[in-house]
């Protein structure tokens, strides 16, 4: 039986025209490298997305804001 075997070469793309297709390690940490199949660069990527809050000053999660004093009517019976 005889086979046709097709030979196919693949060329490099330049890094700047590549549309990469990552292959990730597996997580094992806060990152991991990707290597693009195509061109071979390679990239870090994180495991999980960082908490980023615009509005947090502090780095206690108890603090909380202060609030403005609140007076009190005590003449209205409602």
């Amino acid at each position: 039986m005889k086979q046709k075997v097709k030979e196919w070469i693949q060329e490099k793309p330049e890094k700047a025209s590549c549309h990469h297709f990552w292959d990730i390690e597996v997580a094992n940490g806060p990152s991991s490298i990707g290597t693009c199949r195509y061109c071979g660069e390679k990239k870090e990527f994180f495991n999980a997305f960082p908490t980023i809050n615009p509005l947090k000053k502090s780095g206690n999660p108890l603090s909380l804001p202060r609030m403005p004093d609140v007076a009190i009517n005590r003449d209205n019976n409602s």
